[in-house]
């Protein structure tokens, strides 16, 4: 904020030192030279220029409703460092004569009042901070006051270094408006006012060590920002720029088949999965060294909130914690899992993208911990002890129910439904991938049976593979095995292009997911839909007609792999409305985006983390509370899951749970004469 014209030539040696010391600090950038190269996840220039003026310089993620607090805090402390870096930058290039045409001076009455309000932004920005980690610490964030965790000056000292150069800026500026009284020190709105609480000639004998202070403390934080919780300013806005959105949350493909079947590949000393920094990709160390700390992921985390030892930003900066331990601090090479890391934490990770979706830096947490299940899959042979029996019936039966694959089109024959199959046909305009729940799990059976009623009032050209089809081998790569994934993959690509048809319709989100944005990893594009937007599309094209029947309130759960993963949050809602007459569509209390998961994802279908409470029965709770009679759900397994916390909280007599499809069907109007 203050600026003296007659600039000392020790002030450039100190700040040439500053400069070198910053540049030698910067060298935590080049640790993430450890990592592997990143080849499935390509930027370009314009998306990074976007990314990093948008989510990075504008803090657009940082903005969230859940979190009012720290988001106002951030977005004063983020543009009142910003707009007193400008402030700075300008008068270096005026009191030099650069550009002086065209930037304002020190005093010019709008960049005046524009400096103070950027000195008083920070300042507030500090306090905020402070008052939040003292007073009212959310319980996940971390805190150590003076020291720690690879931060200079901690979480507190930083905070009351960057208040002293604050302070120090208005007290210069004061000082410098008592002494040289320009006509318009009053639009110093904050320096003027203060310049007035003591003599000139007071300020005049202080001037000179005040500025001396002030230059100082600015150069040491230029100097030491890199060793500081500051760093991340810099780390967050390189992070995000680098960062392919279109790619984010998927997981990377490993081939394995083909490292096995390559000559010249060592097997011996191969290494499935990650296990230590140096496994991981160079971004994916980037992501680690960029986070903020901010706790957001582990608050809006289901297994932490339900009593699982998963911390999502735990995991995070433990990798980041070995990277500087290894590089840094010259320290050995360790291994992570059942170090820094156990395998209950891996585990307990529903996958449900909650912690990528409220991250403002863009951090991939679940593919980083699924290349973690890998290793211990892959390479350590170690799945979770419930979930294994349901991984060998994949591989055995093409299903975790371990039933028989002739037993595929049983619920249809059981239900006098006469199924065309694309065996027969071979030609169709949808292929109705039913799923594995829909073939064998008795309560999506009947949803099933709903969806071939409204594609047989619709008349729609559709068939399904029947016998043919294999699990989409979701649960398996979640859990980490993504040989028995690639092979159910390439099995069902096969299969897939034997035959023609116009798009795949399922009822299954994880379906949905595996077919329309994983399988293309392996050769397979097809054209996929949720049933939710297809049914949608047969209304309104006046395929499907409805008549408005229900009286109840309807409460509709979010599947994380439709709505965070595929980003459909409409058109489930679009459905519910279309089949209530004086009922109402009400929300939980965490909806959409902001969903809270059913707790089947990432392969906890098929096991179960003893600690805590069920998520579940959480997410259920917040069912009762909304005062639904109905509860509709888009997902196989949130179904089984919601189904089954109705009945653990004995509410069969005042609720029900009824899949979209099966909503709709008993809303659809009667077949005419």
């Amino acid at each position: 904020m203050a600026e003296n014209h007659q600039t000392p030539v020790l002030f450039y040696i100190f700040a040439l030192f500053a400069l070198i010391y910053l540049v030698y600090n910067l060298r935590r950038f080049f640790t993430v030279r450890e990592g592997k190269p990143e080849t499935d996840r390509p930027v370009n220039f314009l998306s990074a220029f976007f990314n990093g003026l948008f989510f990075g310089i504008g803090q657009r993620r940082v903005y969230r409703k859940t979190f009012t607090y720290a988001a106002v805090m951030h977005f004063l402390l983020g543009w009142g460092f910003i707009e007193l870096f400008f402030a700075t930058t300008v008068d270096f290039f005026t009191a030099r004569g650069w550009f002086a045409q065209y930037l304002p001076e020190l005093d010019t009455p709008w960049f005046a009042a524009l400096n103070d309000l950027g000195g008083l932004m920070l300042l507030a920005g500090l306090i905020m901070a402070l008052y939040r980690r003292y007073f009212a610490r959310p319980e996940p964030l971390p805190q150590d006051g003076f020291g720690g965790r690879w931060n200079l000056l901690g979480d507190t000292g930083i905070l009351l270094f960057l208040l002293l150069l604050d302070l120090g800026g208005f007290l210069t500026e004061a000082a410098r408006l008592a002494v040289t009284r320009p006509e318009t020190a009053a639009w110093s709105w904050i320096g003027y006012p203060l310049s007035k609480t003591a003599s000139v000639s007071f300020w005049e004998a202080i001037r000179p060590w005040l500025w001396w202070f002030h230059a100082v403390t600015a150069l040491a934080f230029i100097a030491i920002l890199p060793l500081t919780k500051m760093f991340h300013a810099l780390a967050v806005i390189v992070n995000v720029a680098l960062t392919n959105r279109d790619r984010r949350g998927r997981v990377r493909p490993m081939h394995v088949s083909q490292l096995m079947e390559d000559p010249d590949m060592d097997l011996d000393n191969l290494t499935l999965g990650v296990n230590k920094v140096k496994e991981f990709t160079w971004k994916q160390l980037l992501d680690s060294i960029a986070c903020t700390e901010c706790a957001r992921c582990t608050s809006v985390c289901p297994a932490y909130n339900t009593g699982k030892p998963l911390s999502p930003m735990k995991i995070i900066t433990d990798i980041r914690h070995s990277l500087y331990d290894q590089t840094l601090g010259g320290g050995e090479e360790k291994e992570l899992i059942n170090g820094k890391i156990s395998e209950t934490e891996l585990w307990s990770c529903t996958t449900c993208a909650a912690c990528m979706e409220e991250c403002p830096v863009l951090i991939d947490h679940v593919p980083t911990f699924t290349d973690l299940r890998r290793f211990l899959v892959l390479s350590e042979g170690k799945p979770p002890t419930q979930a294994a029996p349901y991984l060998e019936k994949m591989m055995n039966n093409g299903n975790p129910w371990g039933f028989a694959q002739s037993d595929r089109t049983k619920w249809a024959l059981e239900g006098e439904i006469e199924l065309p199959l694309f065996s027969d046909k071979r030609k169709a305009q949808v292929l109705y991938w039913v799923g594995c729940a829909g073939a064998y799990d008795p309560r999506n059976q009947q949803v099933a049976r709903a969806m071939v009623k409204i594609f047989e009032r619709a008349g729609v050209d559709f068939a399904v593979l029947g016998n043919e089809e294999r699990c989409t081998g979701d649960s398996a790569r979640r859990l980490g095995d993504e040989y028995l994934f690639e092979t159910l993959a390439l099995q069902n690509i096969e299969t897939l292009n034997k035959y023609e048809f116009d798009r795949i319709v399922t009822a299954c989100p994880h379906c949905l997911h595996t077919l329309k944005n994983e399988y293309p990893d392996f050769g397979g594009r097809y054209k996929v839909q949720h049933h939710s937007q297809f049914i949608n599309e047969l209304l309104k094209d006046g395929k499907l007609k409805i008549s408005s029947s229900y009286d109840q309130k309807i409460t509709y759960h979010d599947p994380c792999y439709l709505g965070r993963y595929n980003g459909e949050y409409n058109a489930p809602r679009e459905l519910i409305r279309s089949t209530l007459r004086n009922g109402g569509l009400v929300e939980m209390e965490r909806h959409r985006n902001t969903s809270f998961c059913c707790g089947a994802g990432g392969g906890n279908m098929w096991h179960e983390i003893d600690q805590g409470e069920r998520v579940n029965l959480r997410r259920f709770q917040e069912a009762i509370d909304s005062g639904a009679q109905t509860v509709a759900t888009a997902c196989s397994f949130c179904l089984i899951m919601m189904d089954d916390a109705l009945k653990v909280k004995e509410q069969e007599t005042n609720m029900r749970v009824l899949d979209l499809a099966e909503l709709v069907t008993r809303a659809m109007a009667p077949e005419p004469d």
